[in-house]
């Protein structure tokens, strides 16, 4: 068997925003109509190295392809593949040597979706905590769905801050350091072990939290909870090891109260209380969708 590996250069000839946001919002939109099939995930860590790595696996109902996706992430360094494998014979289809980017990219589509579904209409500035890539993709490609958005920046390393601020204007994004703490809409993209700090949340009508992705992890205080209209990608991988199971094992809500992501993108969102919150743990549907959508744009 020769098996088809296709490299990083090649994926980024054909993937753009458009095609991550169609694959990752109909497979949020599946998943939400129980017309996947996701595994929970594996999770590898390495503290002594700063590493972790996760094994996730999808399939949307219909699709002519499952994907096995390995993703980690080592002193801040993102790497990785997926395994596209033929839904009809169980055959490899491909081997996408992604190095970690499209994680990256399914990731910042996700966030930008429920965001710009959730966030107030009149929000005109996000404020994204973390420094690292994954607050870079949020902000740009949260501006594709919102143009004109602007962005205050919060992180631990004034340096990071101020060369992410640098890297988002050179980018023609409006970003600026944070200077207060009254943002209608928070986005969180950090590893943080524990809860940041409450005050950056204080004019937060939304919040999108991307970072808690596995056990151990933890970026919002679970008073946020209180009250708030919660949604989350996955129930079950949410309660598991998302900021919302934390939540529910603080005592703060009940573990009943959440909304599916995917029925959000579906039927749209009406504000009934003072705060919402996203939770996104990462699902593996999400990379099958994605990288179905690359073999099919590559001419399968």
């Amino acid at each position: 068997m020769t098996l088809r590996v296709i490299g990083l250069d090649e994926l980024r000839s054909v993937v753009t925003p458009d095609l991550v946001f169609a694959a990752v919002r109909s497979a949020l939109i599946a998943h939400a109509e129980g017309q996947t099939q996701v595994p929970l995930p594996m999770v590898l860590d390495f503290p002594k190295a700063s590493g972790d790595c996760h094994v996730k696996a999808g399939y949307v109902e219909g699709s002519p392809h499952f994907t096995v996706k390995i993703a980690s992430t080592f002193a801040s360094v993102n790497n990785g593949l997926m395994l596209v494998v033929d839904a009809t014979t169980g055959e490899p289809a491909a081997v996408l040597a992604d190095e970690g980017r499209l994680t990256a990219w399914r990731t910042a589509a996700a966030g930008a979706l429920i965001t710009d579904a959730m966030a107030p209409a009149e929000a005109r500035e996000v404020l994204v905590v973390g420094t690292g890539d994954q607050a870079r993709l949020q902000a740009i490609w949260l501006t594709h769905l919102r143009p004109g958005l602007k962005f205050q920046i919060w992180g631990r390393r004034p340096a990071a801050v101020t060369d992410l601020v640098e890297t988002l204007q050179a980018a023609g994004v409006q970003a600026r350091p944070v200077t207060e703490s009254a943002a209608s809409c928070v986005t969180t993209t950090t590893p943080a072990t524990r809860p940041l700090p409450i005050e950056l949340f204080g004019g937060a009508q939304h919040i999108t939290g991307v970072g808690t992705d596995m056990p151990g992890k933890g970026e919002l205080p679970p008073g946020l909870f209180a009250g708030a209209t919660v949604v989350t990608d996955d129930h079950e991988q949410c309660l598991d090891h998302g900021d919302f199971g934390n939540a529910v094992r603080a005592g703060v809500i009940a573990d009943g109260i959440d909304l599916s992501v995917g029925a959000v993108l579906r039927d749209g969102f009406t504000r009934r209380t003072d705060r919402s919150i996203a939770d996104l743990t990462g699902l593996g549907v999400q990379d099958a969708a994605t990288a179905s959508a690359v073999i099919a744009a590559l001419g399968g």
